[in-house]
């Protein structure tokens, strides 16, 4: 049992409830993103609320490395001491992404096998993937026997064979058609084709998703350093990484990118309306026998 089991096989189930309510893998990908978004939202919540308290305090810190530049330890001293006047975590931003992590690889292992997750081809009395595949072999079909999506759209081809073959099964093949594209298919650069779509609109839906996420947040890329200067660099390079895979895999997983850059889009906008970043309010002025004690002491 793999590691990442505890989670694609909970969502795996998820999904082929949903495919079998829908009948459609693009709409169940839709729907799926959506549920999978919403159970996200409180962690995406509260990476909001740090990044903001992160931007209220901007000025602040740009104050104390000016006055400090030389200094790095007393620089890192009084940033600590900045951090928790605020009562700010510097690493509150981090921890969701981090928690997300093992979840995001868990709907890519359910999207690229849905003869493990959705169809659950070993279980139910079901036959093995391996089993599928040399019956398809003996039918004629080329496809890899790691390919489950390839294999799975192949048990569509074959639906009629593979029926009579194995009876009484509820699902035994996925219909990968979605508005006239093939989300089973790999888009390919040598050959022109509506699929190419879906590479294009993943990068530019990344791009647009990480670009926002900079803008809203009030990092300037003309004075980008350090995790601002991160950032910016990864605004550009995970576009790129997306556009690359999703040309080198099936458009179901492309198809997934574009569907949940666009609800993170959208839940950028309707968090930075609820959570705005508001600048530190300027400390009460001291009672002058505070000011004398302190006088005093130094």
């Amino acid at each position: 049992m793999h590691i990442f089991d505890l989670i694609n096989i909970p969502l795996g189930y998820l999904f082929r409830y949903i495919y079998l309510l829908l009948q459609n893998y693009g709409w169940t990908l839709v729907v799926f993103t959506i549920i999978t978004k919403a159970i996200l939202l409180p962690l995406t919540i509260k990476q909001q609320k740090s990044m903001t308290k992160m931007q209220a305090i901007q000025p602040k810190l740009q104050e104390l490395q000016k006055k400090y530049q030389y200094d790095q330890e007393k620089l890192n001293q009084e940033t600590m001491k900045l951090y928790q006047t605020n009562k700010i975590n510097p690493m509150g931003g981090c921890l969701p992404l981090l928690i997300q992590f093992p979840i995001l690889i868990a709907l890519y292992n359910i999207i690229r096998s849905p003869l493990t997750y959705v169809v659950q081809l070993g279980k139910h009395g079901l036959p093995t993937i391996a089993e599928m595949h040399a019956f398809l072999a003996s039918l004629g079909s080329a496809v890899q026997a790691t390919d489950q999506i390839g294999i799975a759209a192949e048990m569509s081809r074959f639906a009629s064979d593979v029926a009579a073959k194995f009876p009484g099964v509820d699902i035994m093949h996925i219909d990968f058609t979605f508005f006239g594209l093939n989300l089973a298919q790999t888009p390919t650069l040598t050959t022109l084709s509506p699929i190419l779509l879906i590479p294009v609109l993943a990068g530019l839906t990344t791009f647009l998703s990480s670009w926002l996420s900079t803008k809203m947040n009030g990092q300037s890329p003309q004075n980008a350093e350090g995790a601002a200067g991160t950032m910016q660099m990864m605004t550009y390079f995970f576009p790129l990484m997306t556009v690359f895979f999703s040309v080198t895999l099936p458009a179901g997983l492309g198809f997934y990118w574009i569907l949940s850059n666009i609800i993170q889009i959208a839940q950028q906008f309707v968090l930075n309306k609820y959570f705005p970043a508001k600048p530190l309010e300027a400390p009460a002025p001291k009672h002058y026998r505070e000011r004398e004690a302190e006088r005093r002491k130094k």
